[in-house]
């Protein structure tokens, strides 16, 4: 897991069908020596892990990613520069098997990460 390694949780909200929360990247993380020394990027396979995870905390379940219907990258983020990241998730459906959201990723006015996907709750 991600959170409180890779980014903390500064704030969160959900209502019945939006889970709105505030993070912040820890720019000193390891994975910013590697991605990239002199520049540093937070990968977006991170950007996808975090939605992920941030949904498994707010709905109290385990999950697998099933489908990535839409993924698009559309900014990067330096954490030395600014570090604050606000998430949007609205759940579309949600059954006793299947999670199906989108989600965005923002700093400041600056879209990060535009989601649209599935995933498989686990046992």
């Amino acid at each position: 897991m991600l959170v409180d390694n890779l980014y903390r949780v500064v704030s969160n909200q959900k209502d019945a069908a939006v889970i709105r929360v505030h993070l912040e990247v820890n720019a000193s993380h390891e994975i910013f020596k590697g991605h990239f020394p002199e520049v540093p990027v937070l990968p977006g396979v991170c950007m996808v892990q975090c939605i992920k995870e941030l949904i498994e905390e707010s709905l109290l379940v385990k999950t697998q990613i099933d489908k990535g219907d839409m993924i698009k990258f559309l900014s990067m983020l330096n954490p030395v520069e600014s570090n604050s990241i606000q998430a949007e998730i609205s759940i579309k459906e949600k059954t006793e098997t299947r999670i199906v959201f989108q989600a965005t990723l923002k700093n400041e006015d600056r879209f990060l990460l535009k989601y649209s996907g599935s995933l498989v709750v686990l046992n």
